[in-house]
């Protein structure tokens, strides 16, 4: 497994009500590839945020990202694109 820490540009980051549908979507639409997100706020952005994860299947996770499903998930949520990203070495 390797720890991943995403930065992306976001329209609106998920209230604290929201994050267990949040959850509940990443769980199904990315959930063989990774783990269940925590998204860090940037106290100096409100349109910028670290997404931290566990991932299994770095490959599957960017094939996801990319199909119809995938790109509708994120953006439900506020995700407008993926700035940045540092992998744990492992």
């Amino acid at each position: 497994m390797t720890l991943m820490v995403s930065i992306a540009r976001m329209s609106e980051i998920p209230s604290v009500a929201e994050m267990p549908d949040f959850h509940e979507a990443h769980a199904k639409v990315f959930g063989a590839c990774s783990g269940l997100p925590k998204i860090l706020r940037d106290p100096n952005d409100p349109n910028q945020a670290a997404v931290v994860a566990d991932v299994h299947d770095l490959d599957a996770m960017r094939a996801i990202s990319r199909t119809p499903e995938g790109d509708a998930m994120m953006r439900k949520f506020g995700f407008l694109e993926q700035l940045s990203y540092f992998l744990e070495d492992a």
